[in-house]
């Protein structure tokens, strides 16, 4: 197999002929450095023209990155505005990434309109209960006369009754008259008797009204003391701080002193960090590619030296509106990172890399079967070949490679399959064992030909290799 030629193996040539050409020529200095120059210039052209690689074979994978992804606890606390009427402005926060420890006050809002509201409910409830001590002292007086003119009633009645008595023997018309006398007094006592009764309906009714509005007043004072109580937030498990983000005007922000905030609004989470998840979106021209259960590789910018492994554990149903771009539809996607590291913290960007196809499709695994990792190793059948994407050029309507011969290249054309970002997969043209030009060595420039920038061979898919 020929080997590649590249810049350090000519340097050795290009080292000797420059010597000879020094001490031939050392009485022409300036001719010397010129031929130096350029001798150093066209060996490295032509090492960089023939600059070769090995057709790759084994496992292609096909994945989707996903950017603006943020890393959150799978499980965490939330603690969210009271659920109050009136203006929340905030007045203090415990410090986002410190740790709070059970009753510790992490968020306290103005208490000037509800420490108003307090005041006015207590004076409505005096003022209730005044009215009530006032109707209970009325219906007193008023039951007492009335009791009062019945016994004056009685007693009128007796005197009559003995009147009666007394006209036994007289004429029949002063006995009528007595009689009739009785009979109206027996009358009042009657009606006296029912006015009470009536009284007592009527004062009973009035008091149940005064109670209730007592009632009413003391719910609305109690109402007024707990809405005032609840300005206090107190952390009820122990967690690091997390703001949330709430909606200003001109898009999310995360909380701070002397915001307004809605009642119910969510304010700050205390995460679980055991267990951490990235929750990004994708694009809905990509979303059928994405399921749960795919894999993925996860990159975060403040630890970009490690590489963290999950999988898709939900997909939003219906999509939204992307943040900052209008008419551009995206899904949710939520991802469960397998790794337990203390280092992953809320609110770390994250990109994933979805693995969305594996060529060719990973062999079910059989429960109990031992694997033989060296026949697995060995076995090259039916694994794909592919070559990098910046080796293919097109020319004259073909899709050609240029495979190393000996000391050239010569052009071949080749058939491509699927591809990701960095990769296609050839499916004629080439074997294992072939190499290939990086390069189109018939260019003076050395550089890629317009058709492989420009996507002449169009493979199927994208993605992204991950090794």
């Amino acid at each position: 197999m020929t080997e590649a030629v590249t810049p350090a193996t000519l340097r050795p040539v290009a080292s000797k002929r420059r010597w000879k050409l020094l001490v031939l020529l050392a009485v022409i200095s300036s001719g010397a450095g010129a031929l130096y120059w350029g001798s150093d210039f066209l060996f490295q052209k032509e090492a960089k023209a023939l600059a070769s690689i090995e057709v790759m074979q084994g496992e292609f994978v096909i994945s989707l990155k996903l950017k603006g992804g943020e890393l959150e606890a799978i499980k965490s606390e939330q603690i969210t505005a009271p659920q109050v009427n009136g203006n929340l402005k905030i007045t203090k926060l415990w410090p986002e990434g410190e740790k709070v420890e059970v009753g510790n006050l992490v968020i306290q809002f103005d208490p000037t309109e509800f420490l108003k509201r307090v005041t006015e409910a207590t004076q409505a409830l005096e003022a209730s209960k005044a009215a009530l001590a006032t109707t209970q002292a009325n219906q007193q007086v008023e039951i007492a006369r009335q009791e009062a003119d019945i016994e004056n009633q009685i007693a009128q009645l007796r005197l009559s009754e003995l009147q009666v008595e007394k006209m036994k023997f007289e004429a029949s018309i002063q006995k009528e008259t007595a009689k009739l006398e009785a009979r109206k007094t027996e009358l009042a006592l009657a009606q006296a008797r029912k006015r009470l009764e009536t009284q007592k309906v009527v004062n009973a009714a009035e008091l149940k009204k005064n109670e209730l509005d007592v009632a009413q007043k003391e719910r609305e004072l109690e109402k007024a003391q707990k809405d005032l109580a609840s300005l206090d937030v107190h952390a009820e498990k122990p967690g690091i701080v997390v703001y949330q983000k709430i909606w200003k005007g001109s898009g999310p922000e995360k909380i701070r002193v002397g915001d307004d905030i809605w009642g119910g609004a969510g304010l700050i989470t205390l995460p679980d960090l055991a267990r951490m998840q990235v929750k990004t979106f994708v694009n809905e021209v990509d979303v059928d590619k994405i399921k749960v259960g795919q894999r993925a590789a996860i990159k975060l910018d403040a630890l970009p030296e490690l590489t963290f492994h999950g999988a898709i554990t939900n997909v939003a149903s219906l999509g939204r509106e992307k943040e900052g771009e209008k008419n551009v539809k995206v899904f949710d996607v939520i991802l469960a990172i397998d790794e337990e590291d203390s280092r992953l913290k809320p609110g770390m960007s994250a990109t994933c890399d979805v693995v969305v196809e594996t060529i060719p499709p990973p062999a079910p695994e059989t429960p109990g079967a031992v694997k033989n990792e060296t026949a697995v190793e060995a076995s090259t059948a039916g694994l794909p070949l592919y070559i990098p994407l910046d080796a293919v050029f097109e020319k004259d309507g073909k899709v050609l490679v240029y495979r190393v011969k000996g000391s050239k290249a010569e052009e071949q054309e080749v058939k491509l399959g699927k591809k990701n970002e960095d990769y296609v997969i050839v499916e004629e043209g080439l074997s294992p064992g072939d190499r290939i030009t990086l390069h189109d060595p018939t260019q003076d420039t050395g550089q890629a030909s317009p058709g492989a920038a420009e996507g002449g061979a169009k493979p199927s898919e994208q993605g992204v290799k991950i090794r």
